[in-house]
């Protein structure tokens, strides 16, 4: 899902210069910024919601084996 969001910026000529010449000659417009941000942010954000429902999964988990006795 991000690959294609930073695919669909990157082929914007308005949010993204690309040289030919190399990576260094290629960059964000001033336009692309902000777009670039926010498509971060809300993977990070993503993320971080992913790792604490992981977290609170295990967390049930270990409490259930501990209960059970079958906790390692």
């Amino acid at each position: 899902m991000m690959y294609g969001c930073l695919k669909e910026l990157s082929e914007n000529k308005t949010l993204y210069y690309h040289s030919t010449f190399g990576r260094q000659y290629s960059h964000l417009t001033e336009e692309g910024k902000d777009p670039a941000i926010e498509i971060l942010e809300e993977f990070v954000h993503k993320i971080r919601e992913a790792e604490e429902q992981a977290y609170e999964e295990r967390k049930k988990k270990d409490t259930f084996d501990a209960l059970k006795g079958d906790s390692k």
